[in-house]
């Protein structure tokens, strides 16, 4: 087990260590708690509890995570956190192409850590370690992850687009030269984010939030981080409207920074 942070307090629950303290859940994490309720209705209700759907359901999205892993540029032995994982089946993606790495899986919800017991099974891969934990109170001692990454899910770990504790947290137990690399991100311009939040949360599974780039880079700036951006208009993998649209951003490649548009983000400690 990795060092962990000086009076962390945490259970073991078949392999999964959890460390949630309930006095820091925010007004967000509750709602995502309680959407997350909701989607265990469905997804028993929609025979999800098999494994073989549940894999056929997220068949676009790990396509999706296929082609990005490059951009984690692994050598193969480094300590790995992802976080906001879900199922983590983007870490055991990562453990079976990279055995020699350690990985440590993580979520806000335990049940879901639970299932990835079951994936875990079906690809004969194991992680190294499974964490339910809160973005903003990562239970490990500074300085111990060469990366940190997050699938489709930083947009989750703030409130009202404030994402300076969770970066503080990645940034503190993040490797000097260890890089945390935030991938599919849905973010927008500073004149265009009450539209791009409103869309987003139309019909909502969660309380989501999208990304301004230029304020996540001042703030690690700050952090004496370096960081890059990469547009990602990809329009594989979407419905028929985003399609068309990510495709328009295919070929007018100056309109990416103006409209909302998902992203790549790399940020690297000092």
């Amino acid at each position: 087990m990795l060092n962990l942070y000086k009076g962390v307090h945490f259970q073991d629950c078949e392999g999964i260590f959890n460390s949630i303290n309930a006095t820091i859940l925010t007004e967000s994490d509750k709602k995502e708690i309680v959407a997350h309720q909701k989607f265990e209705e469905w997804r028993t209700s929609h025979r999800e509890d098999d494994l073989f759907d549940a894999i056929v359901f997220r068949s676009p999205a790990i396509k999706t995570f296929q082609k990005l892993i490059s951009r984690l540029n692994l050598s193969g032995n480094e300590s790995i956190l992802e976080m906001g994982g879900g199922y983590c089946w983007a870490s055991l993606l990562i453990k079976r192409e990279y055995p020699n790495t350690y990985v440590v899986g993580s979520d806000l919800i335990l049940s879901n850590l639970q299932y990835t017991n079951n994936l875990e099974k079906f690809l004969n891969t194991y992680l190294d370690e499974k964490w339910v934990l809160n973005c903003r109170e990562i239970p490990f001692e500074a300085e111990q992850f060469d990366r940190i990454f997050a699938f489709a899910a930083f947009h989750h770990f703030g409130e009202k687009n404030d994402f300076s504790q969770t970066l503080n947290e990645m940034v503190r137990v993040l490797k000097p030269g260890g890089k945390i690399i935030l991938l599919y991100e849905p973010s927008s311009p500073t004149y265009l984010y009450d539209y791009s939040y409103q869309r987003v949360n139309s019909q909502p599974y969660a309380e989501e939030d999208v990304l301004v780039v230029s304020k996540i880079k001042q703030y690690v700036t700050s952090l004496k981080c370096s960081f890059s951006v990469e547009f990602y208009p990809s329009y594989e993998e979407r419905g028929f409207k985003e399609t068309i649209y990510y495709y328009i951003l295919t070929k007018l490649g100056i309109l990416q920074n103006l409209l909302p548009c998902t992203v790549n983000i790399s940020i690297e400690k000092s």
